[in-house]
């Protein structure tokens, strides 16, 4: 199957692109989006363009399905342009879907598409009437893109659609003001109503399954037993913050005055106004029809999953290490044999964790924060493991074997750590201030921090 995926570079879409490129039956995918995806694979052909773009159909010929993801979310921009990106985007994307000839189309829509609004039965099922919240620019949008869909599987019956309709997206790569709460264990505490979330790989893991079944029709994708903040905060370890509405209300209005001087970043006000709205979701349908099976089942579970594995500030120690390995690289001739360059996104989950860029080229290495876009490879582990491996308590070829170190793309990728880390325990064994300087970081690695301590 040759998949086109819009919005691959955000939060879903990038879990979606790596379901689907370690997915033996995807032969192909095609990333459109207006910034490179951050995931590494050969299958992966990375289309910049809008999807307002009038000849997008062009780079939809010769794929067989559809995952439409792009559309904003939480930022702040004019109604019209909203508008126009998510429901005339939309519409653009679905009509040359059709007329390329796709015949399986998953659509994210979204929980919002009801309407956040009071008055919701409990639990609110596929069948449970959407309402058109007009005062809430993302919840109106997605109600309008599923009256568009309405139309158009009637226009199409050849076409399967389906339409996720996920909780409140929780993972890596949470740029708005709930996951940048979490990454600091807290969440706000302004509203008695349950949150109702959901682990984003459970979403990815939901597109696949869709695709594969040729799913038509709705499911919600939601975890069991959502629960109001502070009793999700008591449960997880969280530190709640009480917070009056009117103070969040506020400062949300005040975020993209706040956001051009640099400080956070704009929100709708609209996210606020219905923070206490009662949205108890039921899944059972996706369970049922597509054999959904969350990995992080209740709410509690998803945060849980957050605070073991989404990064909050790098363990200053592995951030000595990389500064030591490039200021060492530096003084090595280049290597005229290796003249291409491999960029590597060294993927490092826990809390004490986070995003490397790895530059490997004419022999030598740099290495800076962030995510490189897109990288050649990736390498995803834990920092504890990165920390044996620099101790020599564990080698890199044992750790891939026993899915310690997971790689993406470009196999050199395993080598370069390789060497990063054979080089530095050979340093270890040499005289003077290098053997001294590495044996002294290597005791310091080795010391384990208390669980959830901050570096």
């Amino acid at each position: 199957m040759r998949v086109v995926v819009t919005g691959g570079s955000g939060q879903l879409g990038s879990r979606v692109l790596r379901r689907l490129a370690g997915d033996r039956k995807i032969k192909a995918i095609t990333s459109i989006d207006l910034r490179p995806p951050a995931i590494a694979s050969p299958k992966i052909h990375v289309v910049t363009a809008d999807v307002r773009d009038p000849d997008i159909g062009r780079h939809l010929k010769e794929h067989d399905a559809l995952v439409h993801l792009a559309f904003v979310v939480t930022e702040v921009r004019p109604r019209d342009e909203v508008e126009a990106v998510n429901v005339g985007g939309s519409a653009n994307v679905f009509n040359a879907a059709a007329a390329a000839g796709i015949t399986r189309i998953v659509y994210s829509s979204s929980i919002a598409a009801y309407g956040v609004v009071p008055g919701h039965p409990e639990p609110i099922t596929e069948d449970t009437p959407r309402v058109h919240q007009k005062n809430f620019a993302y919840s109106a949008t997605k109600f309008e893109v599923e009256a568009l869909l309405d139309r158009f599987v009637l226009d199409h019956p050849n076409i399967a659609v389906a339409r996720l309709r996920p909780a409140i997206l929780v993972g890596h790569d949470m740029e708005h003001a709930l996951g940048y709460s979490l990454r600091r264990s807290r969440i706000v505490d302004m509203a008695r109503a349950p949150l109702p979330l959901v682990w984003d790989e459970d979403v990815a893991e939901a597109v696949a399954l869709a695709l594969h079944g040729g799913a038509r029709g709705a499911f919600n994708v939601a975890a069991d037993d959502a629960l109001p903040p502070r009793e999700l905060a008591r449960r997880t370890g969280l530190f709640a913050i009480p917070l009056p509405r009117a103070v969040a209300k506020g400062a949300a209005t005040a975020s993209p005055f706040l956001a051009r001087l640099g400080i956070g970043q704009a929100m709708d006000p609209a996210w606020v106004d219905t923070s206490n709205v009662r949205m108890i979701i039921s899944s059972e349908r996706a369970k049922r029809e597509l054999r959904w099976r969350p990995r992080c089942a209740t709410a509690a579970d998803v945060i849980a999953r957050h605070q073991a594995e989404v990064p909050r500030r790098l363990d200053r120690r592995i951030a000595l290490f990389f500064r030591a390995v490039e200021r060492a690289s530096k003084r090595r001739p280049p290597d005229e044999t290796r003249p291409t360059p491999l960029l590597v996104h060294l993927r490092l989950t826990g809390p004490d964790g986070g995003d490397l860029a790895i530059k490997f080229e004419l022999g030598r290495i740099t290495v800076g924060r962030g995510v490189p876009r897109p990288p050649h490879a990736a390498l995803t582990l834990t920092t504890t493991t990165l920390r044996k491996l620099l101790a020599g308590q564990a080698d890199v070829t044992s750790a891939q074997m026993v899915g310690q170190v997971r790689l993406e793309g470009d196999p050199t990728a395993v080598m370069v750590l390789g060497g990063i880390v054979a080089s530095f325990r050979a340093a270890g064994a040499e005289p003077g201030w290098r053997g001294s300087f590495a044996r002294r970081l290597t005791a310091w690695l080795s010391h384990t921090r208390p669980e959830g301590s901050h570096p």
